[in-house]
């Protein structure tokens, strides 16, 4: 097989792997209200639900990248998208809150190890491509979790959420099946690790630990929009004045559909505007959107609120994962899962600190969201100001 074929086969694959991590996580989104309903939940048991899982999925993740390294990526994928397809078929078996909660965090641990597997798999082809790819596959991944969120509306009917679950696990099987024709992979050459093609070009393993603070940043930050978006905006629109089931699901979708749309296009803006001012203009999207859903009371608010979060939220992720893989390139199973690692422990939080906030309304919580994006702001500035400092020396460097 010749390198072209074997990237666009590899390609190819890892599409439908991020497609079915994407497909769950919009029917599992989606389905989060009929799972209240039919188990009686209230807003804290939904918190320690998913709290629970989180932090199941935030343990498996500790040990993702020492696991990748023995037995490979691949495996790992194949093992870890299989299990959590088999927890989405057992979870609507379970009619109580403690009985759905255990299952929640076994299907937890696996989606855990699916989600590290799935990006150290994508940030070890861009390496060898020597081109960005993990903005394109976080694309699929949206689109995927759009389609879900629709799908599951339509299949949620009396049935409860049973049907959006069983569909869930099978896509998450299918996802194992592509993973299992993944070709094994060739280390990339040491030498052209750090190569991939942005407008800066610059070798940052040079600044490793900056690198590696803004991808701890950024993570830290998008896991935690995630989190408050598919865990609780579904129930944050139900509480609006004349909102439902029907606009939830439509903010959902148009939530990742913006998301798919804006990592498609990602990939050609970083070329031309570079990692960190790329996310300066998303974090500032993502601000505008917050202020419209949360503060303008309007019936169309809610659409265009989650429209404007996802258009500029969808590249934070995937440039997190890109940095951290270029400035770690001899390590990147490791430093991946550490990413990761963390990105989890915001999960745990995340419905916890949501949960007691918005234990009356919602609205008081999703008012906390412009504080983490302040953050998120500040480390991307402070990273492109040391990536500018990083330019004029390499520059002095090839003039002396």
């Amino acid at each position: 097989m010749s390198t072209t074929e074997h990237h666009r086969q590899t390609g190819t694959l890892l599409l439908v792997v991020f497609g079915a991590m994407g497909f769950q996580v919009g029917a599992w989104a989606l389905s989060l209200p009929a799972v209240v309903e039919e188990l009686d939940l209230n807003v804290s048991q939904l918190g320690i639900t998913l709290a629970s899982m989180a932090l199941a999925g935030c343990a498996a993740t500790t040990v993702s990248g020492r696991i990748a390294e023995r037995i490979t990526v691949r495996l790992t994928l194949i093992l870890s998208a299989a299990a959590s397809g088999v927890g989405y078929l057992i979870m609507p078996m379970l009619h109580s809150f403690t009985a759905f909660t255990i299952g929640a965090v076994g299907t937890g641990v696996w989606l855990g190890m699916f989600d590290v597997a799935a990006n150290a798999a994508g940030s070890l082809e861009e390496l060898r491509r020597g081109k960005m790819l993990l903005s394109t596959l976080h694309a699929t991944f949206s689109t995927a979790a759009a389609s879900a969120a629709v799908l599951s509306y339509l299949l949620n009917g009396e049935a409860g959420y049973a049907p959006a679950f069983w569909t869930a696990g099978l896509v998450c099987i299918a996802g194992a099946g592509a993973a299992l024709l993944l070709p094994v992979a060739i280390p990339p050459p040491l030498d052209k690790a750090t190569q991939v093609d942005t407008s800066e070009g610059h070798d940052l393993a040079k600044v490793a630990t900056a690198a590696s603070i803004l991808s701890f940043v950024i993570i830290c930050g998008a896991f935690t929009i995630d989190t408050t978006m598919e865990g609780f905006s579904a129930l944050f629109i139900d509480q609006l004045p004349g909102q439902g089931t029907a606009q939830s699901a439509f903010g959902l979708a148009s939530l990742y559909l913006a998301a798919a749309i804006s990592r498609a296009a990602s990939t050609t803006v970083i070329k031309r505007l570079g990692d960190w001012r790329t996310l300066l203009i998303g974090l500032g999207i993502v601000v505008a959107g917050a202020v419209v859903l949360v503060w303008v009371a309007t019936s169309w608010a809610s659409v265009v609120g989650m429209l404007l979060i996802g258009i500029g939220l969808a590249p934070a992720a995937p440039i997190g994962y890109s940095i951290m893989g270029r400035s770690r390139a001899n390590d990147v199973e490791r430093a991946t899962a550490r990413l990761t690692t963390a990105g989890y422990g915001t999960f745990v939080l995340t419905p916890l600190v949501v949960s007691a906030v918005g234990s009356e309304s919602l609205s008081d919580a999703f008012r906390l969201l412009p504080v983490m994006l302040a953050i998120m702001v500040l480390a991307t500035a402070w990273f492109g100001y040391r990536t500018h400092t990083l330019g004029r020396s390499e520059a002095q460097e090839v003039t002396s």
